[in-house]
């Protein structure tokens, strides 16, 4: 280890360090939200599909269950989607707070 005196060497690398975890990090938050956007996103069509597909067949009422599933479809978008991006957006502001430290070594 390396003593006090010579600080700001060891600070900086740390900080690069810390900046390339956050980046590696946020790649995969970004593949992850696209990957449970995906399966949402055919969950979504299958459902919608189906209610289309009983109701331009004929074949009687839509089941109260699956007329119903459009506010749960909404739920589970907006949910799923607002939290991903909330976290997401949080290591983005790390990101930004690391790189304002590497600008500003007064701090």
């Amino acid at each position: 280890m390396e003593d006090g005196s010579n600080g700001s060497p060891n600070t900086s690398a740390q900080e690069r360090m810390i900046l390339r975890r956050i980046e590696l990090s946020a790649a995969s938050i970004g593949r992850l939200i696209n990957v449970i956007s995906i399966i949402a996103g055919l969950i979504a069509l299958i459902i919608i599909l189906s209610v289309v597909v009983i109701a331009v067949s004929g074949r009687g009422a839509i089941p109260p269950e699956l007329s119903n599933w459009g506010g749960i479809i909404l739920g589970f978008y907006f949910g799923q989607f607002i939290n991903l991006v909330k976290d997401y957006m949080g290591i983005i502001n790390a990101v930004d707070q690391v790189r304002s430290n590497q600008q500003n070594p007064s701090s």
